[in-house]
Parts: structure tokens; sequence; C-alpha cells
């Protein structure tokens, strides 16, 4: 465990020597309003290194380190890593080697690290349910959660080798890398205020417009409550109690489902006035209501996709991956309700990320399927 900045700058020399490294993040969010990066996990020859961020407070050597191409950063599911560290700390990741991307080029049914590692090294993982939601900003971490945040990273470089071998021999060890290239440039997006973000929460969109400016009045306090005690807003009252209270703005408390009774109680004035204004209110249109809708589907266009949809399917199953990790779906729809698409978007001059490796196994098959005008 590496609490102090002397213990880190200590480590640094060895760690940046190291042609690879296995690393692993844990945050708090499930716990905590604004969730803060809580756990660094660090495996390397020597063993497991776990850093302690909220006490370490110079990890700019961490950042060089993930931004240098020479040595390979192994990471299991880092879409969400990368992000935090966009985040957190504007820290990039070069020379990335994500293992769950790899058991998506060989078998979808290996992606979590626990299927992995049992499948591919025989060694089964624990994987309690009460230290996968561990605050992670707990001070002293106890020594269970230490041992699960440690087993997260000490198996990936071997998981790492058995994966790139079964790879290497299947010949698709540069479509590993293509991915992993492609897995580097994701960043974090900031989420819409509150406002907004109240329009893509669950059950919204079926709420009358009246209930809807109720809806988001709760919401709104349930945010500045959540702030003010630092608790996940679903963990100071869920969801599903807000739309009940905007469905029935004269239900009991006792008549709402999977309610808090604690901020039911506390909140009660609250409550009473965020309906009073929602009441007020001009009734709230749901944003995608007001989308002007159409079906993009031509019969035509159909009959392109059973023909398409048939080649990758096919493939697929030969090559024994998921179709979507094949070909982007997103891709085979638009070229067949636009036709005009079709060539550039199997030349990779489109906006869908299709692969140098995907048009290789795929493409020339997905022409000799094709069909511009088909007959009805």
């Amino acid at each position: 465990m590496i609490s102090t900045q002397r213990d880190w700058d200590a480590a640094i020399p060895a760690l940046s020597r190291e042609p690879r490294l296995a690393l692993d993040f844990e945050s708090d969010g499930f716990h905590h309003y604004r969730e803060r990066l809580s756990l660094v996990q660090i495996a390397s020859p020597a063993g497991v290194r776990l850093v302690d961020p909220l006490a370490v407070k110079d990890l700019s050597a961490l950042g060089a380190m993930l931004a240098n191409l020479n040595q390979i950063k192994i990471l299991h599911g880092s879409d969400y890593d990368i992000r935090t560290l966009d985040r957190v700390w504007g820290f990039r990741i070069r020379g990335l080697r994500d293992t769950a991307s790899a058991t998506q080029l060989l078998n979808p049914e290996l992606m979590g690290l626990g299927r992995a590692v049992e499948a591919c090294l025989g060694i089964v993982l624990p994987k309690p349910v009460r230290l996968q939601r561990s605050d992670w900003s707990r001070r002293p971490l106890p020594a269970d959660a230490l041992e699960y945040a440690a087993l997260d990273v000490a198996h990936l470089p071997a998981l790492h080798d058995a994966l790139e071998a079964r790879l290497s021999t299947l010949g698709r060890s540069a479509w590993w890398v293509e991915e992993c290239e492609l897995m580097e440039g994701i960043r974090y997006e900031a989420p819409p205020p509150p406002e907004e973000a109240v329009f893509g929460s669950k059950g919204a969109f079926d709420l009358s417009p009246e209930a809807l400016a109720i809806f988001r009045e709760l919401w709104l306090i349930r945010e500045r409550s959540a702030e003010r005690v630092d608790r996940p807003p679903f963990k100071v009252i869920s969801g599903e109690a807000l739309l009940a209270i905007a469905r029935n703005p004269d239900i009991t408390p006792d008549k709402v489902p999977n309610p808090n009774r604690r901020w039911l109680d506390s909140m009660r004035g609250e409550i009473i006035e965020a309906v009073r204004r929602g009441r007020a209110a001009e009734p709230l249109i749901h944003p995608s209501r007001l989308k002007v809708r159409h079906n993009p589907w031509t019969p035509e266009g159909r009959t392109r996709w059973q023909a398409l949809h048939a080649v990758r399917a096919a493939k697929a199953g030969e090559l024994g991956i998921a179709p979507s990790t094949l070909w982007p779906t997103r891709s085979l729809e638009a070229v067949c309700q636009d036709p005009d698409r079709f060539e550039a978007e199997v030349a990779g001059r489109s906006g869908f990320a299709v692969r140098r490796w995907q048009r290789g196994v795929l493409a020339a098959a997905l022409r000799a399927a094709w069909v511009p005008n088909p007959a009805p």
C-alpha cells in the first residue's frame, strides 16, 4: 500500500523501467454525490502496489507512464477507467492492451474478468457483491477489500499472455491492436445539467406533461439534497418513488413505492413546495416528443438489411464472435437506409468507426451481397 508521497516517489523509477504494467482503478461513486478516484492498482513483476490517490497528491509520474507508448498498459474493460482518468487528471493512455477487448475477438462469453481468468488460467477469482460495492474512499480500507483490489490486477499479465497467444494463433493480433488504439481515443464527456438530465431518467418519457413538470421539480430537490448530504441521488430516494409522486401528487407517504422514509419526513415541506411549483408551471412536453419522427426504413431498405445482416451473421458465426463486433450495426443500418453511402462505408470513409480489420474480413462479402435497388 502506497499512501505517502515519499513512498510513491520511491516507487516511480522501478515502475517506469517496467516494459508493461497492469492497472485498475476504483472510484467511490456508489457512495458519494461527486465521484472520486479512490484507489490505483498497479501490478508488475515486483508485485502489486495499491496507490492511495486521496493521500498522494502528485501523481504526474503515473500520467507520464500511462502516456508512454513504449510501455504496455494492461487493463480489463478500460472504457470507464479511460474516461475517469481524463476527467480527474487529464491523463491519456497509450500502449493499451485491453483484455476484455481481446475476449470479444475470441469468445464473447469470456467478457467478464472472472470468466476470462478461469477459462484461460484455471484460477477462480472471488467476487463477493459486498466488496464490488465497497466505499473505496473509506480509510483505512479493510484487509479483504485490499486483497480484492489486488486480485483485479494480479492475474492480468498472465491473462494478457494467454489471450495474445490465442489471438496470434488465429491471426487476429492486429485486430486487437487496432481495437485498443481506438479505445485510447475515448474521452470524458460531461453529463447534462440536472435540468436536462431529468428527461433521460427512466419513466420520464411516459409521464403526462402535467406530471413531467412536477417530476422535474422533485428531481431537482433530490439533486440538491443528494449534494448536501454527499450521497448518490438514487440512495436519497428512488426514481420510482419520484415518479409515483409526480403521477399522483396527493399520494400519502405510506403509498410511495421504495421510499426513503427519513428523506420523505425531513424533506416533507420541500416536497410539498416542489409539487406546488410543478402544478403551477406550464405543462412540460418531453423533448423527444417534439422531434419530428419518420420511419427511415423502406421496403427496399429492409431487403438490403436482410441480405447484409445474413452475411454478417454467417461470418460472425464462422469466426465465433458477436455480429456487432464483426461490423457495427449502425453502419449496416445507415447504408441500407441510404444506399448512396454504401461504398464510402465499406471503404472506411464514414463516421461509424469501421475498423481496418473489419473491412478486411467482411467488406468483400458485403459488396457481393449488395443490391442497390432490390426488387420488391
